[in-house]
């Protein structure tokens, strides 16, 4: 484009130099000298000569116009064609602006375009990572789950097994606690009626010598025969009798058993706590020995 410019450029500078020559060796061109000649001929020769000259001048002049108009013409011509390159020039430069600006258009769409397919592929990837990330916790929170519950299970089945070992262990032990119970109780029973009948047989002794001591101070007579006496009797620990009553029986009899017993003042008692609480507040019969 520029080449062709400069072309026309030439070109029309070249055919201004041209014209410029051209009338210069027009305006300044001196007539050839003319021999002497006849006046007559002079002056047709003059006249001839005018014509001649007229008519050269305005073939000369017709051909300066024409070539004036050929050159207008061209110059037009060269303008106008100077005009349509540069109006090409113009166009191909729009053109050539439309086909950069489409080109920068098309590389920042493709700019665009790349950047959306990497931000879309970036994206992607990251929600891909993700997924995997998300996929690998859950993994690692059933397998943490699934081992919590294989502690769990685990830690159940020996708390079971505990349970159940304890459970043995309190059967066995409440089991043994019961023989030994039962061989204690029966043991405390054998031995309380081992004491039982030491106790009767040591109350039944010392009914005897209490019974024994009233019969020492009581006073009887024939009408005393066959009668009886209940009393009741309370003693201290060391044998004071503290107190006599009578509960039943003969009125002669009661008195005078009653009388022996506070003549004797002191009667037998043990000195095992256990045998003495049967003798502290005993009831007794007292029959004469008639």
């Amino acid at each position: 484009m520029v080449k062709l410019k400069d072309s026309l450029w030439k070109s029309v500078a070249l055919h201004l130099v041209l014209l410029v020559l051209l009338a210069v060796s027009v305006n300044f061109h001196t007539p050839m000298p003319t021999p002497d000649l006849p006046q007559m001929n002079v002056v047709q020769a003059v006249a001839i000569d005018k014509a001649v000259i007229d008519a050269q001048a305005k073939r000369i002049q017709d051909k300066k116009d024409a070539e004036k108009r050929a050159e207008r013409q061209r110059l037009a011509e060269i303008e106008r064609k100077a005009k349509e390159a540069e109006k090409k020039r113009q166009q191909e430069k729009e053109r050539a602006r439309q086909v950069e600006l489409d080109k920068k258009r098309k590389a920042e769409e493709k700019r665009k375009a790349d950047a959306a397919a990497a931000e879309a592929k970036r994206k992607a990837a990251e929600k891909k990572r993700a997924e995997k990330a998300e996929a690998e916790r859950k993994r690692k929170e059933q397998e943490r789950l699934k081992a919590e519950k294989a502690a769990k299970e685990k830690r159940e089945r020996e708390k079971k097994a505990e349970d159940e070992r304890k459970r043995r262990e309190a059967q066995e032990r409440a089991e043994m606690e019961r023989q030994m119970q039962e061989q204690l109780q029966a043991e405390q029973a054998a031995q309380q009626r081992r004491r039982s009948q030491q106790v009767l047989t040591e109350l039944q002794k010392y009914t005897a010598l209490i019974k024994q001591a009233i019969q020492r101070n009581l006073i009887v007579d024939q009408s005393m025969k066959g009668k009886s006496c209940r009393l009741n009797i309370r003693l201290a620990s060391n044998g004071l009798v503290t107190q006599v009553r009578i509960l039943n029986g003969d009125a002669i009899l009661c008195r005078a058993a009653q009388t022996a017993v506070y003549k004797a003042e002191t009667l037998p008692v043990s000195p095992e706590p256990d045998v003495y609480e049967k003798l502290r507040d005993i009831n007794l019969t007292v029959e004469p020995n008639l």
